[in-house]
């Protein structure tokens, strides 16, 4: 899995390349700067300097009077993703640009949450950035991203990790404090000897100075490994999980570990890829501690998250990635829904107020019309044609926005005519059509479009069984075999569990990571059988099981060459193309998307083929494990939707406390081995958590 994880990843960034021409550009650049340096010098020289910006060269870079060292500012970044056969070897689908012309803005000490549709180019964003891959970028910025699939190694074991992150960060760090040190000198050497404060400011550069000389001293190993075990213990790895290699650990374990890398680093720009995706509540409160003392030691974190409350408590600013631009809002999440629903009521008032006047207008003009055919003087009829057209032309200027002048903008000059006004209407669309057809046209522009790109529309489904249960969970126990003695009675991780599902019901499984609640789910699915007692099913029914690790496993080998139709189509032959299609279409898949490579689709879409080919079964109960670990915060609250519309039978298994709290119903935690009862639900367990729960310092 780890092999496949990684050529998926190599893929991906292949296909950037090939149509990224700015990075092309940038990376010539850097390496014409190097190479220049190396015969000037001969191969002993501080980090070169490289001319980016101005006219011809794509972008302001880095050539700045005042030095800000952390300060990420970067124009006119154009990404473009391609889909194409000769690239992803199947399955191609063209190109699609993500960024055009856009504006990157990065403050240290801000805590940016990215937020756009599933699909939009989130995560290529963040790898780009990571990689070094976006012309003008800062090269003295440390970085370090922590993805949404984190992959596990054969040979690797958790501190081996942190002890091979360190090194790579560690010569990241030197190349850019050395950098640093470079502008830092430079800026001395420009300073006024003779201004009052020449002294003060040498001093300051030279602590500066001294201070990034001093951070290039390296742990020792045993100091090294003794931070690493610390950063561990801070994320609730068990000592156990030390030394196993990473393949062998759950998901949840997997991310932890790879948070305790930006523990122990503390880069620079933190990029953080939906880090709550598969961990408990308790990762997910130490999370905020290590986002809280990012915030504290002037670390920049942008974060990607489907998590509300998350991204209400912490950040500071939303950068809001829409039709290839990203849009900057200071506030959290909730201030920026707010805006967003304000801006848009605004809107609607605004059309309505705008459509009233042209209907007082059309009528005003079919008056002068009547009054010009009833009349015999000349000069009337002339008076009244002229008012006709002066009022023609008023009605077609309507909706036009002002410019700070007072005078009504033009698309000459104000960048375009509003969206709205007729005259948005093309010239040859206008010719011969009345005043109310071009009403209706124009009404047509400004009403909203409805959303159907997130939708999850699931199909109701017949009820057959009345007050007969779905499943009974009679006394259930389930434990694994020790690798060591392969005899004797199994060690269990919970059991006495009894549970019954009655149709239309709703109920959550809380707990930690390998508390048990994936096999439990696995069992009320009838996946797998219990080490002891057993589950009783009614007669006929069907279940449809979405297991934590469903999107991760489509980009296994043998379906790098699978799109969602074609996969789809293979696995259920009965199933007309046009049938499969639709219920692509009802979770949200484009017919562009539905013919796109497996591995070039989101997490997100991966999620959403899921769920169409657990749809196709047509279920009466759903047993789902974490499923919004990959879903856009929109994606989450279209889910929300369609699930509480549905008449069918759910049973869930999640730490996402807003669509917990939304889908409502009975909530039970694994602790200890015993499944209890919740009363209050999830907010109840988090304050039961937070209580008890002793976090270590970090």
């Amino acid at each position: 899995m780890n092999s496949v994880g990684q050529d998926v990843l190599k893929s991906q960034h292949e296909s950037l390349d090939a149509t990224d021409a700015y990075a092309s550009a940038w990376s010539v650049a850097l390496a014409e700067a190097t190479s220049a340096a190396d015969d000037a010098s001969g191969g002993n020289h501080a980090p070169v300097k490289v001319s980016w910006g101005g006219r011809g060269k794509g972008g302001r870079g880095m050539a700045r009077r005042t030095f800000q060292p952390r300060d990420i500012v970067v124009d006119n970044v154009t990404l473009e993703y391609m889909n194409d056969a000769s690239v992803t070897g199947a399955g191609g689908g063209g190109s699609k640009m993500l960024l055009n012309d856009a504006y990157l803005k990065l403050l240290p000490g801000r805590v940016y949450t990215l937020i756009g549709r599933n699909g939009v180019g989130k995560s290529s964003l963040l790898k780009r950035i990571s990689a070094g891959r976006i012309p003008g970028f800062p090269p003295h910025i440390t970085s370090l991203l922590v993805s949404q699939e984190v992959f596990g190694h054969d040979d690797l074991t958790p501190v081996d990790i942190l002890l091979e992150n360190h090194q790579n960060m560690r010569e990241q760090a030197q190349n850019a404090n050395t950098f640093s040190i470079t502008q830092l000198e430079e800026e001395m050497d420009e300073l006024d000897m003779e201004s009052d404060d020449y002294q003060e400011n040498i001093e300051q550069i030279c602590n500066r100075i001294a201070e990034l000389e001093d951070a290039d001293s390296d742990d020792g190993e045993n100091e090294s490994i003794e931070r690493a075990h610390n950063a561990l213990h801070f994320f609730g790895v068990p000592e156990s999980a030390f030394s196993t290699p990473t393949a062998q650990l759950s998901g949840g374990i997997r991310k932890k570990v790879a948070l305790a890398c930006a523990l122990i680093e503390r880069p620079q720009l933190l990029l953080l890829d939906e880090p709550t995706c598969h961990i408990d509540i308790g990762g997910i409160l130490q999370l905020r501690q290590l986002i809280a003392d990012c915030v504290d030691s002037n670390t920049t974190v942008v974060l990607v998250s489907h998590d509300v409350d998350l991204m209400n408590d912490v950040a500071t600013d939303v950068i809001d990635f829409r039709d290839e631009k990203l849009s900057y809002y200071t506030g959290n999440y909730e201030y920026f829904v707010k805006y967003r629903k304000e801006r848009i009521t605004h809107q609607v008032k605004q059309a309505g107020a705008l459509e009233k006047q042209r209907s007082a207008m059309a009528t005003s003009i079919d008056n002068l019309k009547k009054k010009s055919s009833a009349s015999h003087n000349s000069i009337t009829k002339k008076k009244i044609n002229k008012a006709i057209k002066s009022k023609g032309k008023k009605l077609e200027r309507h909706g036009v926005e002002k410019n700070d002048s007072g005078h009504h903008r033009t698309a000459q000059t104000d960048g375009g005519i509003r969206k709205g006004s007729i005259n948005a209407i093309g010239a040859s669309q206008r010719k011969n059509m009345t005043h109310k057809e071009l009403l209706r046209l124009a009404e047509t522009d400004i009403g909203p479009v409805p959303d159907k790109a997130v939708q999850f529309d699931f199909e109701n489904t017949t009820s057959t069984w009345g007050d007969e249960p779905l499943a009974m969970v009679m006394d259930v126990g389930h434990g694994y075999q020790d690798e060591k003695s392969s005899e004797g009675p199994p060690n269990l991780i919970f059991d006495c569990v009894d549970l019954s599902f009655r149709e239309g019901s709703r109920t959550t499984f809380l707990g930690e990571n390998s508390s048990g609640k994936s096999s439990l789910l696995s069992i009320i699915a009838g996946k797998i059988t219990p080490s002891v007692g057993n589950v009783h099913f009614a007669n006929g029914i069907t279940i449809g099981h979405y297991h934590q690790h469903s999107v991760d496993q489509l980009i296994q080998e043998g379906f790098e060459t699978q799109t969602p139709l074609s996969f789809l189509t293979k696995k259920f032959p009965s199933k007309s193309e046009q049938d499969i299609r639709g219920e692509l279409i009802r979770f949200g898949l484009s017919p562009k998307q539905a013919t796109t490579n497996v591995r070039f689709l989101s997490g997100g879409e991966r999620c959403r083929m899921c769920m169409v080919s657990m749809m196709l079964e047509c279920p009466q109960l759903l047993v789902i494990d974490e499923i919004s670990n990959h879903l856009d915060v929109e994606s989450v609250e279209a889910l929300i939707y369609g699930l509480k519309k549905w008449n069918g039978t759910v049973v869930m298994a999640s730490h996402d406390a807003n669509l917990i709290r939304a889908i409502g119903g009975e909530s039970y935690v694994l602790f200890d081995g015993k499944l209890r009862r919740i009363e209050g639900g999830i907010d109840t367990y988090l304050e039961i958590f937070a209580k008890y729960y002793h976090k270590p310092k970090a």
